[in-house]
């Protein structure tokens, strides 16, 4: 019997594999805005663990030649510490206000996205700690803790190619520790995980094709991309 809600999450699944594939981040906007539209939000939470982390392996290997650990291992130790408490708010709320909540922190992240606003202070060791407790905390109850991470690496002054290693060793074990809690927890099925496994191979094809574009681009066009690509996705989740 044909499921409609899989075909739609397919589209939906297509479109965050370029985006992912190319930029790094930015699939949780699109994921978390029209999965839960289509199933209720913590399985739209748990279908971006669980295509986040399978995306994550293919991204990881290569993201860690280029990487700066310095930076990155305090912002990713630090998230995994308190991504528990963000998870105990997702298990916790009854869903219509999760609903609600998942609606406010896209909104947020879509506005700063938008205007285009990064961290431009310090980048001490305190300040690493800081952006992994924020961003943490965020993945636990929504799955958008990757936004924050991209928003504090992309505007660090290193090379795109590093600005992207950094988002993707630092997203990628995010991810991999919340499929893990959510596992654990009973959030995270066998349906859920087939359903999963299922929008994967798209999911892996199209996040080939994204990044085969980054890797056609300078890194003008990159900076000009990744804003425009922002500006799309904010406006697309404001709409939904």
């Amino acid at each position: 019997m044909f499921d409609v809600r899989l075909a739609l999450a397919l589209g939906v699944v297509l479109v965050g594999g370029i985006v992912l594939g190319f930029a790094g981040f930015g699939t949780g906007l699109i994921f978390v805005a029209l999965l839960s539209l289509i199933y209720n939000p913590r399985e739209a939470v748990s279908l971006l663990v669980i295509m986040g982390t399978l995306g994550a392996a293919m991204l990881f290997p290569p993201a860690t030649r280029h990487a700066i650990w310095r930076e990155a291992l305090p912002v990713a130790g630090t998230a995994i510490l308190v991504l528990p408490l963000g998870s105990y708010v997702l298990l916790t709320l009854d869903q219509h206000t999760m609903q609600r909540t998942i609606g406010v922190v896209v909104l947020v992240l879509s506005f700063l996205a938008f205007r285009g606003v990064t961290y431009h202070g310090p980048r001490g060791f305190g300040v690493h700690i800081l952006a992994g407790l924020i961003s943490g905390i965020v993945a636990g109850a929504t799955a958008l803790g990757r936004m924050l991470v991209a928003l504090y690496f992309i505007s660090a002054k290193h090379p795109p190619v590093v600005q992207r290693a950094n988002i993707i060793v630092v997203g990628s074990t995010i991810s991999l520790c919340n499929l893990i809690v959510l596992t654990l927890t009973g959030v995270i099925t066998i349906e859920l995980a087939a359903r999963g496994a299922v929008l994967f191979l798209p999911f892996a094809a199209t996040i080939w094709l994204g990044t085969r574009f980054f890797r056609a681009t300078t890194a003008e066009w990159f900076r000009r991309i990744v804003s425009g690509l922002i500006m799309v996705i904010a406006v697309a989740t404001i709409i939904f």
